[in-house]
């Protein structure tokens, strides 16, 4: 999911990750560092020494968290800050998807002729709001007092 270089997200991610990037520079040598950035992110730098960082952890102010461990030079920091940004951008992503889907109620609606007969029915399955599944129940049921009517 790479954002257009113009694009807003773009730029964030782009500070972010020069951000980073400076502060792993700073404390270089550190066996752990722990700070936080302009946009409020706690960073933990873990095995600096040298050239070399053994694993860095992001804490977002909403608490999204993510990690990488497998080291790389703190040259490639940037890289890695902006890599890790798109994958805690990402995650946010699914856990709202995740949030929105839990909301949604399952239902199985089979298909019926005007007379109510089901000969070769279908049967579907949707995922409804709670709203659309008031107004599936309200359509079914004034269909159905209109065919015992008619």
């Amino acid at each position: 999911m790479h954002e257009k270089s113009d694009s807003p997200l773009a730029d964030v991610r782009s500070t972010f990750a020069a951000e980073v990037a400076r502060l792993a520079r700073k404390y270089k040598n550190s066996v752990r560092a722990r700070t936080v950035t302009k946009t409020g992110h706690t960073v933990v730098f873990t095995g600096m020494w040298g050239n070399h960082v053994d694993s860095i952890e992001i804490t977002a102010p909403d608490g999204h968290r993510i990690r990488r461990a497998d080291g790389w030079k703190i040259g490639e920091t940037a890289e890695v800050a902006a890599f890790l940004w798109e994958e805690m951008e990402q995650s946010r992503a699914r856990a709202a998807e995740r949030a929105r889907l839990a909301s949604l109620k399952s239902v199985s609606i089979t298909s019926a002729d005007a007379t109510g007969q089901t000969h070769g029915r279908e049967t579907s399955r949707y995922h409804l709001t709670p709203e659309q599944l008031a107004q599936v129940l309200a359509l079914a049921e004034r269909l159905g007092a209109a065919n015992a009517t008619g």
